[in-house]
């Protein structure tokens, strides 16, 4: 596996909004913990829709991605009706993994509700063993996000 690539120069962009239903609430009143993880991957599929390489086309590609590592701090809370920004940004880019940067804000005054990391591992489709991120993938992240060097 070869050593990251870094890019300090991406900035977040929001990729996926949504309304805190209730089914997402705890008996507290506030979006339970664990909804924050689906939340982080709506935004990573999201991502991969804006760059034109949804899923489906890395199964055409003959590959797909495994989580490897997730983590999220929480700062605040949200709340039933709350409106939520998710935003994301590729932070590194391994030989064979890559690794988003993620948070999410309320919409009505900004206030960071929870940030953190995910790290996606690419993976043959057929054999399910660990492969080198394509060259395509890699190219429509550098060039979506900018910042990115694309050696592999």
């Amino acid at each position: 596996m070869g050593s990251p690539t870094e890019s300090a120069e991406a900035e977040f962009q929001p990729f996926f909004q949504n309304r805190v239903r209730f089914a997402e609430t705890d008996q507290q009143g506030i979006v339970f913990y664990g909804e924050y993880f689906t939340f982080q991957d709506e935004t990573v599929s999201q991502f991969f829709r804006e760059i034109g390489y949804g899923y489906e086309r890395m199964a055409a590609d003959g590959w797909q991605t495994h989580v490897a590592n997730t983590e999220l701090n929480y700062r605040d809370a949200a709340e039933f009706g709350d409106v939520l920004v998710n935003e994301l940004r590729v932070v590194e880019m391994g030989s064979a993994s890559f690794t988003f940067e993620y948070r999410v804000k309320r919409n009505a005054d900004g206030g960071l509700l929870a940030d953190g990391m995910v790290t996606h591992v690419a993976v043959d489709l057929e054999t399910e063993e660990t492969r080198p991120v394509p060259d395509a993938f890699r190219e429509a992240v550098a060039a979506f996000q900018g910042g990115l060097e694309t050696d592999g």
